[in-house]
C-alpha cells in the first residue's frame, strides 16, 4: 500500500513570511497543532504549537513582528505520495516524530502521513509496535531533559 492511499489530504500549510500570531491564528480555527511551512508552494520546514512556546514566547520573541521562519524546524522530515507504507514507518521511527510531510515529485506538498494513519491500514501488529515503541521512547527521553 501507497502513503497516498492513507495520507491526510487538503492539508493547512503557512507561508514562510508568516508571522508566529498567524500560524498561531490558524492552528486556534482550524484545531490543530502542527503547520507545514512553505515558500512558493515548496516546503521549507515545519511548526508546532510548541515550537510557537518554546521557540517563540519563551525566547521574548515579538509573536506580531517575528516571521514563523525564526520558529520552525527545517529541515521538515517527509516522504514521497508514491513510498510504501513500510517505508514511511522506517522513516517516523528513524527521526522519532508522529507526523510526516508528504511531498510530489516537485517537492510540493500533498498530504500529511501521521501515527494515526498507519495505525489504521497496517496490516502487521509487529511493525506498529515497533513504529510506535521507537517514536515514544524517543519522545519519553527527549521530554526528560
Amino acid at each position: 500500500m501507497r502513503v497516498a492511499e492513507v495520507m491526510t489530504r487538503n492539508v493547512i500549510a503557512v507561508p514562510v513570511e508568516a508571522t508566529i500570531v498567524e500560524a498561531a491564528e490558524l492552528m486556534k480555527t482550524h484545531n490543530i497543532g502542527f503547520l507545514p511551512v512553505v515558500a512558493d508552494e515548496i516546503v521549507v520546514g515545519v511548526v508546532t504549537d510548541r515550537d510557537l512556546v518554546v521557540r517563540g514566547m519563551c525566547e521574548r520573541a515579538n509573536p506580531y513582528l517575528t516571521p514563523v521562519r525564526s520558529v520552525m524546524s527545517n529541515p521538515p522530515d517527509w516522504c514521497y505520495e508514491y513510498d510504501v507504507l513500510t517505508d514511511a514507518a522506517d522513516i517516523l521511527a528513524d527521526y522519532h516524530v508522529h507526523r510526516l510531510v508528504v511531498i510530489d515529485g516537485d517537492k510540493r506538498l500533498v498530504g500529511l502521513l501521521s501515527i494515526d494513519d498507519l495505525a489504521a491500514k497496517m496490516s502487521s501488529d509487529r511493525l506498529l509496535g515497533d513504529l510506535l515503541r521507537h517514536v515514544t521512547v524517543a519522545e519519553y527521553r527527549t521530554n526528560r531533559r
